[in-house]
C-alpha cells in the first residue's frame, strides 16, 4: 500500500498543478491458480456470481484474459445507441454516502460529460438520465447514469468505440494528459485491462463493454487488475480499499467461490 499511496499523492500533485482533473490509477495482484481454476471453470463461476454482468474471454496460446464486467461502453442497433457512465464505487450498505459525496458526484459527472461530448457529433438526439442511480452488484455498488442517442447517419460501431475509448472512467480528464501520465508512471502495463471488448456484424451494429473485473491467467498464475479514480480530495486508503473490493469479483471465482 506504500507504493499505492505514493502513486495517489503523485496524481494529486498533478491535479494541484492544473495538469489534470482526474487520473484513474490501476494496480494488480498476482495469485497462484488452484486446481480447477481453468479459464472455462472460472467463466462458469463468474456466470453464477455475476449474472447481470457481461462475461468475456480472449485466448492467446496458453494465456487467457477474462472477466465479468458491469460496464457497457457502447451498443448500436440501427440508428439507436446506448451507453452509460459507471463511476463511483462503494461497499454494500454505503450507497447513501456515495450518492451524497461531492467527490463521487464530481468524478461521475466528468464521465457523463465526456461520453456526451464524444457521441454528440454522431447524433441528432442524445440524452442522459437527469440523475445517477445506484447499480447494485453482488460484491459492491456503483453510481450509474444511462445514456441514449439516435445516430444522425449510419456510423459503424467501431467508429463510436474509437471516439469513446478511453472514457474518464478508466483514463482520466483531460484524456491525453491522463493517459500520458499512466503510460509513464504505472509500474506494470495494463495490457488488455480496461480495453473495449465486444462484437460487430456486417451492418455495423454491435456491442462493446469495458474489460473490468478482469485478469490474465497464464503459467499457473493470475494477474488480477482493478483501478480507482483519483481526484484532488482522494484518500489513498479509501481508494486502495475500493480496488481490493473490485478485485474480489475475480479472486472469488479463481478460488472456487460461486456464491
Amino acid at each position: 500500500i506504500v507504493a499505492w499511496s505514493r502513486q495517489v499523492d503523485d496524481i494529486r500533485r498533478e491535479i494541484d498543478k492544473g495538469i489534470v482533473d482526474k487520473i484513474v490509477a490501476a494496480r494488480h495482484c498476482v495469485v497462484e491458480l488452484e486446481t480447477g481454476a481453468g479459464s472455462l471453470d472460472v467463466l462458469k463461476r463468474l456466470e453464477v456470481r455475476f449474472p447481470g454482468c457481461t462475461r468475456f474471454a480472449l485466448w492467446r496460446g496458453d494465456a487467457a484474459f477474462l472477466g465479468a464486467t458491469p460496464e457497457l461502453l457502447i451498443s448500436r442497433r440501427g440508428p439507436s445507441v446506448l451507453s452509460e457512465a459507471l463511476a463511483g464505487s462503494t461497499a454494500h450498505g454505503d450507497g447513501a454516502r456515495m450518492m451524497a459525496s461531492s467527490k463521487e458526484r464530481e468524478e461521475h459527472q466528468l464521465v457523463v460529460q465526456a461520453i456526451l461530448s464524444a457521441l454528440e457529433p454522431f447524433c441528432d438526439s442524445l440524452r442522459s438520465a437527469p440523475e445517477p442511480r445506484v447499480c447494485e452488484l453482488p460484491n459492491l455498488l456503483h453510481m450509474q447514469t444511462p445514456i441514449e442517442g439516435h445516430l444522425r447517419e449510419p456510423t459503424h460501431i467501431l467508429a463510436l468505440v474509437q471516439a469513446l475509448h478511453p472514457t474518464p472512467a478508466v483514463g482520466g480528464v483531460p484524456t491525453p494528459a491522463a493517459i500520458q501520465w499512466i503510460v509513464e508512471h504505472e509500474a506494470l502495463a495494463r495490457g488488455w485491462y480496461s480495453a473495449p471488448v465486444g462484437w460487430t456484424d456486417a451492418s455495423g451494429d454491435g456491442e462493446f463493454v469495458v474489460a473490468l473485473r478482469s485478469g490474465l491467467l497464464r503459467d499457473g498464475k493470475a494477474w488480477v487488475y482493478a483501478g480507482a479514480g483519483i481526484m484532488a480530495d482522494s484518500d489513498p486508503n479509501a481508494e486502495y480499499a475500493e480496488t481490493e473490493l473490485k478485485m474480489q469479483a475475480l479472486l472469488g471465482a479463481l478460488h472456487g467461490d460461486s456464491r
